[in-house]
């Protein structure tokens, strides 16, 4: 299990400069009084990114807004006119809370949450080089599966499909039994092309084609 842990660990760190390439960006506007982002209104903001994601803040108006955060995740910065744009790069899931030291208090006024949601099951899965594999391909019946670097906790599924996508046989897929590779008898199956998908929690990952035989 441990080695396990350190095959995972390393795999996403090897991956973080990829997630920072696909991060997003959200920019805060800092006004008279307000925060506002994606279209809001009123004092107060609340928005919702993924882990790897970046906040912005900006000044578009007068007046200055020190900004601070309620836990004191990072240091109070200014917000005022001329001064630069501030950026953090959010990396744990979370609901981190922010407000105006002039104008605000935490939940109060001038304020704003930013909630960070960690990646789904599919994303976990891809991060953590999961991947599907069938042998021997082509086949005359009966095929190995197995699931690389699969993680306990998410609900796998292999679903077969036929050419014209009728799905003819699904199956649960432990990563316990996997591991070394479970092997499926197929052979009541009729011979031709078949699509074999991989489900995590009910989301597509990957998709591979096994020719069966006689």
């Amino acid at each position: 299990m441990k080695l396990f842990t350190r095959l995972v660990a390393a795999l996403v760190a090897a991956a973080l400069p990829l997630m920072t390439a696909f991060a997003t960006t959200v920019t805060v506007q800092v006004g008279d009084n307000f925060y506002r982002a994606n279209g809001s209104t009123g004092n107060s903001s609340a928005i919702t990114i993924a882990v790897g994601d970046f906040v912005t803040w900006t000044n578009v108006g007068g007046g200055s807004h020190p900004t601070a955060s309620n836990t004191g995740v990072w240091p109070t910065f200014p917000m005022r006119p001329g001064a630069p744009d501030r950026t953090i790069q959010f990396n744990t899931p979370g609901v981190f809370g922010y407000y105006c030291t002039a104008h605000g208090a935490p939940n109060q006024g001038q304020f704003g949450t930013i909630t960070v949601q960690r990646p789904t099951a599919v994303e976990d899965a891809r991060l953590a080089g999961l991947a599907l594999n069938l042998f021997p391909n082509p086949s005359k019946g009966v095929v190995t599966v197995t699931l690389g670097t699969a993680k306990v906790g998410v609900d796998y599924r292999l679903r077969l499909s036929n050419i014209i996508g009728q799905e003819v046989r699904s199956l649960a897929l432990r990563p316990d039994l996997t591991e070394a590779g479970l092997a499926v008898d197929l052979r009541e199956l009729p011979t031709g092309m078949y699509l074999c998908s991989l489900l995590a929690d009910g989301k597509l990952v990957s998709t591979k084609r096994l020719i069966l035989q006689n």
